[in-house]
């Protein structure tokens, strides 16, 4: 689904680089077969576009986005967020980045979700992280709960918590990210997500630390406004059309 996305939004990228400027120098040129030749490849090149376009699903979210801006410490602005991306059949990859002045917890910490079914401990994997200049794999969450309660952000229906296997004296992270697999799963069923973080950057922690949790989550949809383009498109293509017959 993700590669052809892609492609679909390339192809969308070099119709754009064809405004309809360019088009009017092309067909107000001299007249002649080949200004009609390359006229109706113009044309027949803009309606296969058209319709790769508008073949484009419009409800499916590809990831969601979760801006941690609300936390049980008073502090204002955010401490960063957390990205839920479909990578593969029943299977996400969450990124955390913490903001400036943030770091996430690690051993003692938390990561919890609202919204999909059927996680388990087992459903981890590719556990990774980076602290500083500092890169490094090879963890693993050493507890998982259901319906765990998170400060005052109430209950989570899964909570992976106490990260270990970081390097000596790294206790916390600037990102982390790892891979969650289930039946199913897919990014748009997260609803809400809290972590456990720390008030400084780095591997160090401290000096304090809190739970923060996101607001309204921001959903990245296929866009359906590349059907309305590839509408757009079949217009264009018939404008061409007519001014080439002219």
């Amino acid at each position: 689904m993700i590669i052809v996305v892609v492609f679909q939004r390339s192809m969308a990228v070099l119709v754009l680089a064809l405004t309809w400027r360019s088009l009017q120098i092309l067909l107000g040129q001299g007249g002649g077969f080949m200004r009609v030749l390359t006229g109706k490849t113009v044309i027949a090149a803009l309606a296969v576009v058209a319709l790769s376009l508008m073949s484009v699903p419009a409800a499916h979210a590809d990831s969601m986005s979760f801006n941690l801006t609300s936390n049980n410490l008073g502090l204002s602005g955010s401490a960063g967020t957390v990205l839920i991306t479909d990578t593969a059949t029943d299977q996400v990859t969450v990124t955390i980045t913490m903001n400036a002045g943030y770091s996430l917890k690690l051993p003692g910490g938390d990561i919890a979700f609202n919204g999909p079914s059927g996680l388990t401990a087992g459903s981890v994997s590719g556990v990774q992280g980076t602290a500083g200049m500092i890169g490094f794999t090879g963890m693993s969450f050493q507890q998982f709960f259901t319906d765990k309660n998170i400060s005052q952000f109430g209950n989570f229906s899964f909570d992976f918590a106490n990260v270990k296997g970081a390097p000596k004296g790294v206790v916390s992270a600037d990102t982390f990210t790892f891979v969650l697999s289930a039946s199913g799963l897919k990014a748009d069923q997260f609803t809400g997500v809290a972590v456990h973080f720390c008030t400084a950057s780095g591997g160090g922690c401290g000096p304090q630390t809190g739970f923060a949790s996101n607001g309204t989550p921001s959903p990245v949809p296929e866009p359906g406004t590349l059907s309305l383009l590839g509408t757009g498109l079949v217009g264009l293509a018939g404008l061409a059309r007519k001014k080439l017959r002219g």
